[in-house]
């Protein structure tokens, strides 16, 4: 059986599955945590000392014919007249060759309350707005394939599928908040408040996304005569939980920054089972920031050829404070 051919099939099944209610319906993954960190918790919507744009794209296993590929624009920015952060992203996810994709756009604000001198509160809202699409006439089904020859090309499936290809469009609702100060940020979000109907075939509610984030930097040597400069030699721990519905994932790492370059490591895991081991590289010049990270399968899937990541920042111009009094201190969390 090929490659292709098996890959359709199960998309088919888990489609399938997905519109009677039958399974789980998990979002996209990402490795580069904080080069997107809106999808992660809407309450890091402005927390950057400038404006920042950013794209990433995601090929997940290719080594599996028609896998798993994801783009993604990002947006946000500290605005005075606010009082906190707006951001903005949109997301396109293809699997099996392009006969399922999701886009979703979103927009979201950050409140900023300042509890201490030097320490933070940020609450955010995010709604958005999700298109999912599914292609039947690229799928096969278990009675187009031969036991001896594979897929039969030109065989007809006596499947009871729609005629047309289907498009599912729903609205959503995600919130968030974030505590953090000079060396230090904790972090809760819960997406799909609403619990919108997924489903293709039937009503399917869609699980409610819950994660928790926390981390800091530990400097060592500050450069320029300023206190924690992007130049500084440093350390980045970081750990996210996410669960949604019975799927749980625990995400953990270390960034060392070296301006102008950053390497890093990442471990992910349920609580049952390792998925990969994550190792990144990036660097930073004139406000572009560009990295590539590579997941090392330790799961079953090993020959699946783990999953390549690039992504592309952009630091908008603004008036860089460096005193005790700017107004806005950035969260201390990687950039990658």
């Amino acid at each position: 059986m090929r490659h292709t051919g098996f890959l359709k099939y199960m998309t088919a099944v888990l489609l399938l599955w997905a519109g009677l209610g039958g399974t789980q319906a998990q979002d996209m993954h990402l490795s580069q945590y904080f080069s997107n960190p809106l999808y992660i918790n809407p309450a890091f919507a402005g927390t950057s000392d400038c404006g920042r744009i950013g794209v990433a794209y995601r090929n997940q296993w290719p080594n599996i014919g028609g896998g798993f590929s994801l783009a993604t624009v990002t947006y946000d920015q500290y605005i005075k007249a606010l009082h906190g952060g707006i951001g903005a992203y949109v997301n396109a996810d293809f699997q099996g060759g392009g006969t399922y994709r999701n886009i979703s756009a979103a927009f979201m604000y950050a409140f900023r309350a300042q509890l201490g001198r030097k320490l933070f509160l940020t609450l955010a809202v995010e709604g958005s707005y999700t298109n999912r699409y599914v292609d039947w006439n690229s799928l096969t089904f278990p009675d187009q394939y031969d036991p001896f020859v594979g897929l039969v090309q030109g065989r007809p499936t006596m499947e009871n599928l729609p005629n047309t290809p289907l498009s599912k469009h729903h609205a959503d609702v995600a919130a968030g908040l974030m505590l953090y100060g000079e060396y230090f940020y904790v972090g809760f979000s819960a997406a799909h408040l609403t619990r919108p109907d997924i489903g293709f075939m039937g009503k399917y509610r869609m699980d409610m996304k819950f994660s928790a984030q926390a981390g800091g930097v530990i400097y060592f040597r500050p450069s320029y005569g300023e206190k924690h400069s992007e130049r500084d030699l440093s350390l980045s721990p970081n750990i996210i939980y996410t669960q949604q519905g019975k799927f749980t994932e625990l995400n953990y790492g270390l960034y060392g920054n070296f301006y102008p370059m950053v390497v890093g490591v990442w471990f992910r895991q349920s609580f049952s089972n390792p998925d990969a081991v994550i190792f990144l590289i990036g660097g930073e010049f004139k406000g572009i920031r560009l990295a590539y990270s590579y997941d090392l399968t330790v799961s079953k899937l090993a020959k699946s050829g783990g999953s390549h990541e690039v992504s592309l920042g952009f630091r908008l111009p603004c008036a860089r404070q460096h005193s005790a009094r700017r107004e806005v201190l950035p969260v201390p969390c990687p950039k990658f």
